[in-house]
């Protein structure tokens, strides 16, 4: 479970990080030279700072949840329970994707990537309600 509290911070510190780093060149002065064969105008580069700004506090909003919920399960304050459904979606999904990433020749880092988005899949597959996965064939 520390394990993977320090995986949701560390992926928080990164985003926060990237989107400190976009921020930056997006405060920097805007420009109206041409883009495309186009210039921008006053109102669109406005605009354009304007949506920088909503993605920026979008994302902001996001890391900062995913902080909170990282300190909550770290600290034991908050626990998550996985069935044995849960456990072997998340086991078959991540040996099944890696074993095909790794026949498509996929290298270490290739195939490690391949085993957590099956296994991350998996379980998401396995959890969604919806009139197609209430009534298996």
């Amino acid at each position: 479970m520390k394990a993977f509290a320090f995986l949701l911070v560390s992926a928080g510190i990164l985003i926060g990080s990237v989107s400190a780093a976009s921020a930056q060149q997006a405060t920097t002065a805007p420009s109206t030279e041409a883009v495309g064969g186009s210039v921008l105008t006053p109102e669109q580069v406005e605009n354009l700072n304007a949506m920088v700004e909503r993605m920026q506090s979008s994302m902001n909003d996001m890391v900062e949840a995913a902080r909170e919920t990282a300190l909550q399960i770290g600290t034991g304050s908050k626990t998550v329970v996985l069935t044995t459904n849960d456990l072997a979606a998340i086991a078959i999904g991540s040996v099944g994707v890696a074993l095909v990433v790794d026949m498509l020749g996929g290298g270490g880092m290739a195939t490690l990537a391949g085993a957590v988005v099956g296994g991350v899949g998996a379980h998401w597959l396995v959890t969604q309600q919806g009139p197609l996965l209430e009534n298996p064939l």
